[in-house]
């Protein structure tokens, strides 16, 4: 990780306000006010996307995938804890109907890993553009984050959210360089934009592919027709590619898909 750059500066303070520093340094064990001074700046500066979509229906195969145990804990619970480190306060779970009332009797809505938990269900597969539509009720007017129900990842959600708010584009999905992998959607980059969007290739080296994970900006919803089976890797990201509206965001993290078998071993023995 690059070090960054540090510049000495000189602010002052009030005694009250001070005093309430000194006791949020204490709180949190943070080494000095400056320390702490910088942490609560970085949390009033940082990218407010607050709700994320989490993909687990079409099947109730799918669904149970989120109850699949890494190191003694769900996939599930794992995926809220690394969602709330990054201020996502509301999550949707769009699912099957089968799979509602187990997800809901072991997670209930949220309140112990401090989000709101909304559940959604499919009466019919929708696609993964179709159930995001199925959910836009719920979304608001910002930004939001989606996420496959299979995906197991580590990566820096701030940084995700402050690339695609920086970019002129209406989806940034995260990309991420892999050895031969035929069966992920794969991606051209021409700088930060993807030019092309394929589902499924038979490139043999190296391949910059699509890990699952995207920030979509609401108007992409009305491009996606309501209660009609619609995804996104076929029908809504390869029209964005030609226009020019699909951005990449490539980090070096670890991703684990977890519906695969042998990524789903890698992750039992590799997640910390």
């Amino acid at each position: 990780m690059t070090k960054r750059k540090r510049a000495r500066i000189t602010i002052t303070l009030n005694t009250q306000l001070l005093k309430k520093i000194d006791q949020l340094k204490t709180r949190h064990n943070l080494t000095n006010r400056s320390q702490t001074i910088e942490e609560l700046l970085n949390q009033s500066l940082r990218p407010s996307i607050n709700t994320a979509v989490i993909l687990a229906g079409g099947s109730e195969n799918k669904g149970k995938i989120l109850l699949k145990k890494i190191n003694n804990q769900y996939l599930f619970a794992t995926i809220l804890e690394h969602l709330k480190q990054y201020g996502i306060k509301r999550v949707i779970v769009s699912t099957a109907e089968a799979m509602k009332p187990l997800l809901e009797s072991r997670f209930g809505d949220g309140e112990k890993f401090s989000v709101q938990i909304s559940y959604v269900t499919e009466s019919t597969p929708l696609g993964t553009a179709g159930a995001i539509k199925n959910v836009d009720y719920l979304l608001g007017k910002k930004p939001f984050l989606v996420i496959h129900g299979d995906v197991l990842t580590n990566l820096n959600l701030y940084d995700f959210f402050e690339f695609h708010l920086r970019e002129d584009v209406d989806v940034t999905i995260g990309v991420k360089p892999r050895m031969g992998e035929k069966k992920y959607g794969q991606v051209f980059l021409q700088g930060n934009k993807i030019i092309k969007f394929l589902e499924i290739s038979t490139h043999q080296g190296i391949s910059i592919i699509n890990t699952g994970l995207y920030v979509i900006n609401p108007t992409v919803l009305k491009r996606i027709p309501r209660n009609k089976q619609t995804f996104l890797e076929t029908d809504i990201f390869p029209k964005l590619a030609q226009e020019n509206r699909l951005g990449a965001f490539i980090f070096q993290g670890s991703w684990y898909d977890i519906s695969d078998r042998q990524s789903l071993i890698e992750a039992m023995a590799r997640w910390r």
